[in-house]
């Protein structure tokens, strides 16, 4: 019999897609690597069900705990996942930025969402943040810390990193991915330089974000800007900015247009993140040209999350007045 043990042994394997219609014309091979088909629907599935393992492991969550996490979303979804497998209570805390699709979904799956308002700075004592972390620490509950636990990294650099290098059989020219919490990268980009150093790094980081100066050297400040999950106001604690070899900074409208270009060329119905680094990748194409590369694109999280935001086009008439 062909059956999966439980939901968490699906998480993972995920296929690496040819970008062949997006990215006809170049002189690069782009791949798609598809994570919205993680049973959550993101990348994150992969660091919520490892987190939890080796928190089990490490006895600092017990049976019928609590987990306190703050997201953009994602992260929460894969925890709630985890949680309902496990029997934990998940409480999340999120900036009013992140879409009333995740919350809504979040509070179907049984987690207390608690929205705040978003603009304050990491140092405030009300940014979300900030007080996830007072949450756990007056309650006793588990705080998952996605920004900050180094098994974040550690789930990409044993999952996400090889099944790249298997699936492009040792190939892979370079990596395009953003940074929310730093593990997606970091982790991969760590695998897959140990494998070959020639391999390079690229982060994709929509503007605004205070990243892509970070990496440059650059004074470095953030700004608003409408693409969830990725780009950040403040340094993760996972993010090895030693890796990156280049930055791409990608804006709002075309991150929204590259994610509906994936629709329209290759039915792969993706979330702004995931169209902020498909065009970083034809950039990276454009810009440092060469023959023959093989671009592995990370695609973080699908389309359903978004129906409200870059999917509604009214929506998107009040923020984006020229799109």
């Amino acid at each position: 019999m062909h059956a999966a043990k439980s939901l968490a042994s699906l998480v993972g394997n995920t296929p690496l897609v040819a970008l062949s219609r997006y990215g006809k014309g170049l002189r690069n091979n782009i791949f798609g690597k598809c994570e919205f088909l993680n049973p959550g629907g993101s990348v994150k599935d992969r660091i919520a069900f490892h987190m939890i393992d080796k928190a089990e492991a490490a006895g600092v969550l017990v049976p019928g705990g609590t987990i306190v996490e703050a997201t953009a979303g994602n992260t929460g979804i894969g925890l709630a996942l985890a949680a309902a497998l496990k029997g934990y209570k998940l409480v999340t805390y999120m900036s009013e930025k992140v879409s009333k699709d995740k919350v809504n979904l979040l509070q179907a799956l049984g987690a207390e969402t608690i929205i705040l308002p978003g603009g304050k700075p990491i140092s405030d004592p009300e940014h979300f943040m900030n007080l996830a972390r007072t949450r756990a620490k007056e309650s006793g509950a588990w705080l998952a810390n996605q920004f900050f636990n180094e098994s974040n990294v550690e789930a990409h650099y044993q999952t996400t990193g090889p099944e790249i290098w298997k699936q492009t059989e040792g190939t892979v020219d370079v990596l395009v991915a953003g940074v929310g919490t730093g593990g997606t990268l970091t982790g991969t980009g760590r695998f897959l330089k140990e494998k070959n150093p020639d391999v390079k790094i690229v982060l994709a980081d929509p503007v605004g974000s205070m990243l892509a100066g970070l990496v440059k050297g650059e004074e470095s400040t953030s700004s608003s800007y409408l693409v969830e999950g990725i780009g950040q106001d403040f340094v993760p604690g996972n993010f090895d900015t030693s890796l990156v070899d280049e930055v791409i900074q990608v804006r709002d409208e075309d991150s929204v247009q590259a994610a509906k270009d994936l629709l329209k060329t290759e039915a792969i119905f993706v979330g702004s993140s995931s169209g902020c680094i498909a065009f970083a990748a034809l950039q990276y194409c454009r810009e440092f040209g060469g023959d023959g590369k093989n671009i592995v694109a990370i695609l973080p999280d699908g389309g359903r999350g978004y129906i409200s935001t870059i999917y509604d086009q009214s929506w998107l008439d009040t923020k984006l007045p020229t799109s």
